[in-house]
C-alpha cells in the first residue's frame, strides 16, 4: 500500500516542528488507527499505575519518610486524573489525527514525568541511601514493561514516557554517587535500549496490522462494488431477457396468425378440385408454410420449456409407430437432399412421454438432416438390459470433441457464422437437452469430426401389455365430426373467414365471433351451448381466451368444451391457457392436428 503524505501544514516554528518530528511521519489515517487503539488502552494502563503506585507508596514507606511518598503518591493520582480526562474525548471530531495523536504523546510524558520524578524525591529523603535508589529502579522497570504492550500500537509516544521516567532513574543514580552507580546507570541504559528496541518490534506489528485492516476494507470495499455491478449486470440481464421474451411472444403471434389462417385456406384449397399445375403451386405454398411454421414452432417449443407447462407424463407405448411416422415425415426431406434415409425395425416398447419422445427425436433427426450432405441418416432402438437406446446416426460433419458440450446451448451452431437461418435458430439440442431433463433421462453424443455423429436418447423398456391403439384414420375421424356445432372466436377476420370454411367443409355447423359480447348477442345467443368451443387466447382489447371461456361456460351455465388457439410464446401466458380445463394447440394448427384434438372432446358431449 502506498504512502500518502499527512494532511498537517508544513512547520512554522521549532516548537511546531519538533512537535512533527515527535508525533511522526505517518499519514493520517494511519494515526488515526493508533490513536484509537492506544486510546483504548490506556484506561487500563491508568488503572495498572494506581496498582503499582499504592504497592510503591508500601515499598518506599520502608525507606523514605511516609509523608514524602504520600504526596508523591497524591501527585500521582491528580496526573492520573488529569491524564484520563484528556483523553476522554479522543479521537475529536474538530481535530485531525496529527493533533490527537500529539494529545496522547502529551499524557504519555506526563505519565512518565510523574514516575521519574519519584527517583529525585527518593534521593533527597534517603539521605545518598543506594539501596532506596536500587529499589526504585526495580519498581521503574517493572511498570515500563507493564506499559510495553499497552503503548506498542504508538512507538514514538512509549519512547517519549521511557525517556521521561528513566531520565528521572538516571538523575538519581547520578547524584547518589555510590559504588554501584556507574554499573547501575549503565544497567538502566541497556535496559532502555532493549525495552525501546522490543517496542519497535510491538509498534511495527501493530502497523501491519493496521495496514492489513486498511487492506481488507480497500478489498472489501472493491468487492462490494464489484458485486453492485454484477448485481446490476443480472438485473440488465434478467431485463434483457424479459424484454427478448415479450418480443418473442409478440412477434410469434403477430406472425402465427396469418401463417395459421393461410394454413386454413390452404387446407381448404386441397380438398377442392385442382388441375396438375394449380396441385404443383399448391404443393409449393404448403411447403413455404410448413418450414416458416416449424421455425415458430421451434420458438414456441423453446418458450412453453421456459414456462415450465411442458411435463413428463410416463406411459408404455410401441416404438415402431413412433419411428414409422418420423420416417414418412423426414423420408422425403431426406429424398430432396439426395441422402439415404433409413430405419431399423424394432418390436421394443418404451416407458415415457410420447409426445416428450417424439419432440426430441424431431430435433435430433432434424439436427443430422441439416448438416449432412453426403451419405444418409439411419434411425434404430437398441434394448440394453431393462433400457432402451433411440440412436440417430448420421455421415455429416462432426462435431469436435470440445463442442459437444456447448451445442446444447441456445442459438449455438456450427459452421453458420452467417446466421443462415436455413439452417435453423440453434435452439433444436437445447430443446433436447431441456426435454430429457424433464423426463428425467440423459443423451449421449459421439463424434467423429469429417466421419458422422452418433445421438442415443436412453428411455425405460416396458416388457408388459399395450393397449391397441384405437385412433380411426383422418376420414372416418371427419365422418364423426359432420353435424358438430362449433363456435369460433378470433380477432382475426382472417382467421375466422378460414376456420369457418375448413369446418364447413367437415360437415360442421360453425359460428364465428371476435370476442364473448359478440358470441353472446349473436346467431347462437338464444340457442343451446355449441358442442365445442375454438378460442384464440389473445383477443382485442386485452381479453384472453380464458376470460371468453369462463364468461361463456358460466352463461350456458356447463363445461363447454374447448380448445384454446395460442401463437403466443410469453410463459405466463402459457400457464394461463393451460389453466382452462381446455385443450391447447400452437399456431399454425394442421388440419390432422385440430381434427384430433375435437375428436379427443367427442367423447365429453357423448
Amino acid at each position: 500500500m502506498a504512502a500518502t503524505e499527512p494532511s498537517s501544514s508544513i512547520p512554522s516554528s521549532p516548537w511546531q516542528a519538533w512537535c512533527h518530528w515527535v508525533v511522526g511521519p505517518d499519514r493520517d489515517e494511519m494515526l488515526a488507527e493508533q490513536v484509537v487503539l492506544l486510546r483504548r488502552s490506556f484506561p487500563m494502563t491508568l488503572g495498572a499505575s494506581l496498582l503499582t503506585s499504592l504497592g510503591t507508596v508500601w515499598v518506599m514507606g520502608l525507606v523514605i519518610p511516609m509523608y514524602a511518598v504520600l504526596w508523591w503518591f497524591a501527585t500521582h493520582l491528580v496526573v492520573v486524573t488529569g491524564v484520563y480526562a484528556g483523553l476522554r474525548p479522543l479521537p475529536r471530531a474538530h481535530k485531525t489525527p496529527r493533533q490527537d495523536a500529539w494529545r496522547l504523546i502529551q499524557c504519555m510524558a506526563a505519565m512518565g514525568l510523574i514516575w521519574g520524578s519519584l527517583g529525585l524525591i527518593i534521593w533527597w529523603f534517603s539521605q545518598d541511601s543506594t539501596d532506596a535508589v536500587v529499589y526504585y529502579v526495580g519498581i521503574l522497570s517493572t511498570v515500563s514493561s507493564g506499559a510495553l504492550g499497552l503503548g506498542a500500537p504508538m512507538y514514538r509516544a512509549y519512547v517519549v514516557y521511557l525517556s521521561c521516567a528513566v531520565v528521572g532513574a538516571l538523575v538519581a543514580l547520578l547524584l547518589t554517587k555510590g559504588a554501584v552507580t556507574i554499573p547501575a546507570m549503565a544497567m538502566v541504559g541497556v535496559y532502555y535500549s532493549l525495552t525501546c528496541l522490543h517496542a519497535r518490534n510491538l509498534a511495527k506489528a501493530a502497523r501491519d496490522s493496521i495496514e492489513i485492516k486498511f487492506e481488507n476494507q480497500r478489498l472489501v470495499v472493491q468487492l462490494r462494488a464489484q458485486t453492485q455491478r454484477a448485481l446490476e449486470a443480472q438485473e440488465a440481464a434478467e431485463q434483457a431477457n424479459q424484454d427478448k421474451s415479450r418480443f418473442l411472444a409478440a412477434a410469434s403471434h403477430d406472425l402465427r396468425q396469418p401463417l395459421h389462417a393461410m394454413g386454413l385456406f390452404l387446407e381448404t384449397l386441397q380438398r377442392s378440385p385442382l388441375n396438375a399445375h394449380q396441385t404443383l403451386v399448391l404443393g409449393h405454398a404448403r411447403s413455404a408454410s410448413a418450414a416458416a411454421a416449424e421455425m415458430l414452432t421451434t420458438l414456441l417449443d423453446y418458450s412453453r420449456l421456459e414456462a415450465g407447462v411442458v411435463k413428463a407424463h410416463r406411459a408404455p407405448f410401441a416404438v415402431q409407430p413412433l419411428l414409422s411416422a418420423l420416417e414418412q415425415e423426414f423420408g422425403g426431406q431426406a429424398d430432396v437432399a439426395g441422402l439415404v434415409y433409413r430405419t431399423h425395425e424394432t418390436s421394443a416398447a418404451a416407458l415415457a412421454d410420447r409426445a416428450l419422445v417424439d419432440l426430441v427425436m424431431r430435433n435430433l433427426i432434424s439436427n443430422a438432416l441439416r448438416y449432412t450432405q453426403q451419405g444418409g441418416v439411419l434411425i434404430a432402438c437398441r434394448q440394453r438390459r431393462a433400457r432402451l437406446a433411440l440412436e440417430v446416426w448420421d455421415t455429416g460433419v462432426g462435431i469436435a470433441p470440445e463442442q459437444q458440450e456447448e451445442i446444447f446451448r441456445e442459438f449455438h451452431q456450427l459452421g453458420n457464422p452467417e446466421r443462415d437461418r436455413r439452417k435453423g435458430l440453434g435452439l433444436g439440442l437445447a430443446i433436447v437437452k431441456r426435454l430429457v431433463a424433464e423426463m428425467g433421462t440423459q443423451v449421449e453424443v459421439f463424434s467423429c469430426v469429417g466421419r458422422g455423429s452418433v445421438f442415443r436418447l436412453w428411455l425405460d423398456a416396458w416388457h408388459g401389455p399395450l393397449l391397441l391403439d384405437e385412433h380411426a384414420d383422418s376420414n372416418e375421424q371427419i365422418r364423426r365430426l359432420v353435424g358438430l356445432r362449433v363456435l369460433a372466436i378470433d380477432d382475426d377476420e382472417a382467421v375466422c373467414l378460414g376456420m369457418q370454411s375448413l369446418l364447413q367443409s367437415w360437415g360442421c355447423a360453425c359460428s364465428t365471433a371476435s370476442s364473448a359480447r359478440e358470441a353472446l348477442v349473436g346467431p347462437m345467443a338464444g340457442h343451446a351451448a355449441p358442442d365445442v368451443i375454438i378460442t384464440d387466447f389473445r383477443l382485442r382489447e386485452g381479453e384472453t381466451g380464458k376470460e371468453v371461456l369462463e364468461q361463456l361456460r358460466a352463461h350456458w351455465g356447463q363445461q363447454v368444451p374447448a380448445i384454446i388457439l395460442t401463437g403466443d410464446t410469453s410463459p405466463q401466458r402459457l400457464r394461463d391457457a393451460q389453466s382452462t380445463a381446455a385443450l391447447l394447440l400452437h399456431k399454425p394448427v394442421s388440419s390432422e392436428q385440430l381434427i384430433g384434438a375435437m375428436v379427443q372432446l367427442l367423447p365429453r358431449k357423448v
